[in-house]
This record gives C-alpha cells, structure tokens and sequence, in this order.
C-alpha cells in the first residue's frame, strides 16, 4: 500500500487536501462537544421546568390562583437567568460546531489521502453496512438480523472494490469497539468462524451466545492460534475450505484477527478500533487482502455443497455430459449452501434482549432529558397564565 501521506510533512498535506477540495471528517460524526451541548441544553430544560412549576406552585397553593407581585418578581428572576443559560447553550453550540484541532485535523487529513492514494473512497455510515457476529442480535429463520441502533458508527470506513475495513465504534459502551475488514468473495461459503487465540483476554473476546460444541480440531498447531466452529455435520467442509496454505496464512497474516465466513462475505475483526491515522493497521490489511484473500477466494470459488441436489459431483458431471453431446457450452450453476451450513447456533437470548434494554433505555434517556421536562415546564407556564 501508499502510505506516504502518514508521514509526509504537514504542509504537503494540506495542499493535497485542498486539491481534494473536501475535509476529511463527516458532518455527522459524533464528537465530545456534540454531546456536551446536548447536556447542557437538556439541564437548562429542566432549569425551566423547575422554575416555571415553582412559580405555578406558588400561584395555585399560596396565592389562591392570583398572581402576587413576589411571583412576578420570581418569574423575572427566572428569566433573566434562562436568558443567560441561552446565551451559554448558544455559545456552547458555536464551540461544538468549531471544526477538530489542528492535530486531529491533520491526523484525518492524512488517512483521507491514504485512502484515495491506495483506491478507497472515506464513506463513514451511523450503522453496520454488513452482517456478522459483531453486527447483529441472533437468528431469524436462519438469517442474521442488523439491529444498527442510534449507537453504533462505521467510522471511519474505507470502501473499495468488494473490500470494506474500519471501526465499528460503540458510542454507550467503548469496550465493544472493533476495527474490521470485510471481503465479498466469489461464491458463499459455510459459515465458518474462528476465534483467534492471540487477543484474549481473561476469556475469548467474541461475543457470547455461540454454541461452544461446534467446535472441531484441525491438524498441526493451528488450534494454537484459531478456535474453530463450524455448523453440525459441515467439519469436512470447514478442512475444505482451512487447507494447509490457507491455515499457514492465516497464521502469519491474520493471526490477531477473529474470522468469519457468512454467506459470500469474510470478515476479519479485533479489538480495539484502530488508528488509520498511523501505518499499523493499513499494513495490517494490506498483508491480509495480497496473501490470504486471494487463497479464500480460490476455495470459494471451487467449494461445493454437495448435500444440496445438482451440486454433487456426480450430478455435475452429468450435467457437463449432457452439455457437451448437445453441443452447448456448460456453465456450472451458482453454488448454494444447505441449511443447515447457513448458520452456526447462536442463542439469541444474549443479544436480542441487551438490544432491546438498549434501545428502551435511549428511549427512556431521551424522554427524560427532553419530554418531561418540557412537559412540566408548560403546566407551570399554564398555571401561570391562569391565575392573571
């Protein structure tokens, strides 16, 4: 790969930058004063609710719902103070909407042009754009549900030809960020995972709820470095698939890297999210899409399904006879995985109900932070007025 912009001088940087004529940060990227604004302006919320009940309090109970000169003189203080809390939040508000500092502005200066020089375009997302273990809940009918949630960003995220890579970033709980590469392949696959050995912790880092007794041996080391999970019955399958030089690169090329096969996609994912900003992680990907990739490719593309009518040898063969005596050409039909090679057991239980608290806790946070006191803040306003 390129990687002369991530230490190229910085004055070079910014005159590349500015033939690109763009930033390299999204607009809608989250940032701590984003989220700073927000707190504050959700307290001079409640500040005005607060205000506006205690005066309503005193207008109803106290006064007899007549309004006294020290309720007006109440009602002004308050005022006065919720209009310097404006000019806080306005303040605050200009301060969040400053663009990044210098360094980090330089720091994605470069990684924007890395990206260009080396054919990938910057396309941050506020969700998963693709469907894996790390992305999704459990199981539907077989098939894996994304669940993008307000929380989670793809940024940044490099997109390429069939090639994507970057962090997933988790904005309520930063342990669960993951930075990412994932390739389309040629051809679907079995569903394939392997847990590498070399980024645990005190136990693996996946994410939990996969069935532990789908694991399989394969020979030489290579359990070393890899935990190995296919479907029931597809282990013959996943040696297809892990052959001696595929095992031999995955070890020297992705060996601080989880990898998943799901459907016509690879996924590599590891913690913590990464720093494009420096040449670790591009060298890191690099070494992935030139050496590995391509051997996974060539098993996808010859990987057939022979539980699955008409992709048994026998069957193709006769296909191919039958092509050739009526003097036409053959083209193998498209592969197609059995069910029950789709997907590994992942017990729900784990992911769909932490996603649903998740999302009824954002629900709640933001009815707290916004609706109730607005809420209050218009009963004591009312309450108020009644009593004119």
């Amino acid at each position: 790969m390129e990687l002369r912009w991530l230490t190229a001088p910085e004055h070079e940087v910014a005159a590349a930058m500015a033939d690109e004529r763009r930033s390299g940060r999204s607009k809608w990227a989250p940032t701590g004063r984003s989220v700073l604004f927000h707190l504050y302006f959700s307290l001079v919320l409640w500040y005005l609710a607060i205000a506006l009940v205690s005066v309503g309090v005193s207008v109803d109970e106290y006064h007899d719902r007549r309004v006294e000169a020290d309720d007006v003189v109440g009602l002004i203080v308050a005022m006065l103070v919720l209009i310097g809390l404006l000019v806080g939040a306005w303040l605050l508000y200009r301060w969040s909407r400053r663009p990044p500092s210098p360094k980090a502005r330089l720091a994605e200066w470069r990684r924007h042009l890395t990206a260009v020089a080396n054919g990938f375009e910057e396309e941050p997302k506020g969700r998963a754009m693709f469907s894996s273990l790390i992305t999704t809940t459990g199981k539907y009918n077989n098939a894996f549900i994304t669940v993008p949630g307000p929380q989670v960003q793809s940024h940044p995220r490099f997109v390429g030809d069939r090639v994507e890579f970057g962090n997933l970033v988790d904005d309520v709980k930063r342990s669960r960020d993951w930075h990412y590469l994932t390739v389309r392949l040629p051809a679907p696959l079995p569903h394939l995972l392997l847990d590498a050995t070399t980024n645990d912790t005190v136990r693996s880092d996946l994410p939990p709820g996969l069935d532990r007794g789908l694991r399989i041996s394969l020979e030489g080391d290579f359990d070393r470095w890899f935990r190995v999970y296919a479907p029931s019955g597809y282990g013959t399958d996943a040696r297809y698939v892990l052959t001696p030089d595929v095992m031999s690169s995955l070890v020297s090329t992705a060996a601080y890297y989880n990898v998943e096969m799901v459907d016509d996609r690879v996924v590599f994912f590891s913690k913590p999210a990464a720093d494009f900003a420096y040449a670790a992680p591009w060298v890191a990907i690099d070494a992935i899409l030139t050496d590995l990739v391509p051997r996974l490719i060539t098993r996808a593309e010859r990987y057939r399904d022979e539980r699955v009518a008409g992709q048994d040898a026998e069957s193709v063969l006769e296909a191919a006879r039958d092509a050739m005596e009526a003097e036409q050409v053959w083209t193998r039909k498209e592969t197609v995985v059995g069910e029950e090679g789709r997907r590994l057991t992942v017990r729900a239980r784990f992911h769909a109900i932490w996603v649903a608290v998740g999302a009824v806790s954002w629900l709640v946070t933001r009815t707290l932070l916004y609706f109730i006191p607005a809420a209050f803040a218009f009963a004591g306003f009312m309450s108020v007025v009644d009593g004119r």
